[in-house]
């Protein structure tokens, strides 16, 4: 009995696939997009490789709502950037930083914004900037959610394309190995939030 009722248990990976299709995802997951763009250096790309992973049929309805929270998002700090730029970077500490940015904007400022949707660049002081510089909002906003669109829309077609592969060699894992890869990755996922926070 003991061992049957250690079989039906479900997986992590049948948790994930039911949190994946769970009517209450895309929500939760455009809120957690609007604050990784405005507020919180949030690891959004690994919740969205996992989700992706776990329902293949969706990846495209995910790339939707990132690009949709990323729009929402960016407009709240491209907003904040408007109304409260100096008392904001102040804040920040990022003067210096933020002086160079605002200097070259004008001749490069569609340059920065779509690099810094598709980079690791801090998008929410390019975005900042952008509100403060009165770069044109509906430029700004075109061509932030383009380049969040090229990002994810790239990650997630080479999920599409090889996330059953990567499936199946996660399930032959031995459980061993998968417990340690798991703990690595919640380390490394605890150390990019607080690196982001304290950076």
């Amino acid at each position: 009995m003991t061992q049957t009722h250690s079989e039906s248990r479900p997986t992590l990976t049948d948790r994930l696939v039911a949190l994946a299709h769970s009517r209450w995802l895309l929500p939760v997951l455009l809120l957690v997009e609007i604050a990784e763009t405005s507020i919180l250096p949030l690891p959004y790309e690994a919740a969205f490789i996992a989700l992706c992973l776990a329902a293949r049929d969706r990846i495209w309805i995910f790339v939707a709502v990132t690009v949709l929270g990323s729009a929402i998002g960016g407009s709240i700090i491209y907003a904040v950037g408007a109304a409260y730029f100096d008392p904001v970077v102040s804040r920040l500490g990022v003067e210096a930083l933020a002086a160079t940015y605002a200097e070259r904007f004008a001749e490069r400022g569609t340059s920065f914004i779509f690099l810094g949707g598709t980079t690791s660049a801090p998008s929410y002081l390019i975005n900042l900037i952008a509100g403060a510089t009165g770069y044109p909002y509906w430029e700004f906003l075109g061509v932030f959610s383009f380049s969040r669109l090229v990002r994810f829309a790239i990650l997630g077609g080479l999920l599409f394309l090889f996330g059953a592969q990567i499936t199946s060699a996660w399930e032959k894992m031995p459980k061993g190995l998968k417990r340690a890869l798991m703990v690595l990755l919640i380390a490394a996922l605890v150390y990019w939030f607080v690196s982001g926070l304290s950076g």
